[in-house]
């Protein structure tokens, strides 16, 4: 795979986490909030499973559960990872579950997108570098929101759940930085969702969710979609092209989601935004492209996780 591949392969798991929201949406209606992340997660798992086997027989090594974690501190590293990450994410999954009920599937894109640079701003707290242009990308940001969900008084819920969904991928793609140096990342990715999956059962039954299974096969076609496109596929195609193409070209071609996520929902959903809202999606893209490029130039920030 070269330069080309890589921005295909890429440019492809973008459309994937974009048409994600759409399938979230969808799903959203038919199933619970925890019910829909086990069953996604799930197939996540079953998904990451193959493709690990796979990875390992490329490399010419013996399948095993745990890879290249030899020794107890690697092992134990391995699996407090999963942990950590598999706690971030079903929050994060949560909040974007049940916002998206509300909200459009491309505003929720635009809303979610705003980890990109809620991410650096957070790394100020683990004495990352910054600069004026991450403060100029968050004013400007703040200024596309405004324009897209109205002032801070007409924030509906939807818009907050959404909003708050971001800073918890913020810190979900912080854990993931700290943990992905030193493990396998297509591991720890499943471990995550095996971990999404326990937590979303467990809050699932608790809570006392409806598990009727025509809600379950109705809704077959959207959890499927975002466990095996989103999570599995996806996730793939970017450990794949990020091999291959300078980290400002993949955090850029990344932050295209969000657009997918508007046009995937004009298509699937016949969502369509006013003229002010598709104003505010471009000052964030704008924001988002700003905050990007400062950063990815001196450290390259953790796997981004499946936000569709």
């Amino acid at each position: 795979m070269g330069k080309i591949s890589g921005i295909i392969a890429m440019l492809i798991a973008t459309v994937i986490w974009g048409t994600g929201f759409s399938a979230q949406s969808r799903g959203a209606q038919l199933v619970d909030e925890m019910l829909f992340i086990m069953l996604r997660s799930i197939v996540g798992v079953l998904a990451l499973i193959p493709v690990i086997a796979a990875f390992d027989l490329f490399r010419m090594k013996r399948f095993s559960f745990w890879g290249n974690a030899a020794t107890v501190q690697e092992k134990k590293f391995l699996l407090t990872g999963g942990f950590w990450c598999g706690a971030a994410i079903t929050a994060a999954s949560f909040l974007q579950q049940c916002g998206i009920k509300y909200v459009s599937a491309g505003k929720t894109g635009f809303l979610t997108a705003l980890y990109i640079i809620i991410v650096p701003v957070l790394g100020i707290f683990f004495k990352r570098k910054t600069s004026p242009v991450l403060w100029l990308a968050v004013v400007i940001a703040m200024g596309g929101t405004r324009l897209l969900c109205g002032g801070i008084g007409s924030l509906g819920l939807g818009e907050w759940l959404v909003i708050g969904c971001a800073v918890l991928y913020s810190l979900h793609i912080l854990v993931i930085d700290h943990y992905a140096a030193k493990c396998d990342c297509i591991r720890l990715s499943c471990l995550q969702f095996l971990t999404a999956a326990v937590f979303s059962a467990a809050v699932s039954l608790i809570t006392r969710e409806s598990w009727a299974v025509e809600g379950i096969c109705s809704s077959m076609p959207f959890w499927l979609f975002c466990g095996i496109g989103s999570s599995a596929v996806a996730f793939t195609l970017q450990i794949a092209a990020q091999k291959y193409l300078h980290p400002v070209t993949a955090s850029l071609l990344m932050s295209l989601e969000s657009v997918f996520a508007v046009i995937a929902g004009s298509l699937f959903l016949k969502e369509h935004l006013s003229s002010k809202e598709l104003m505010g999606c471009s000052v964030i893209f704008l924001a988002i492209i700003l905050a990007q490029i400062p950063f990815s130039r001196t450290k390259k920030q953790g796997s981004v996780p499946d936000k569709g």
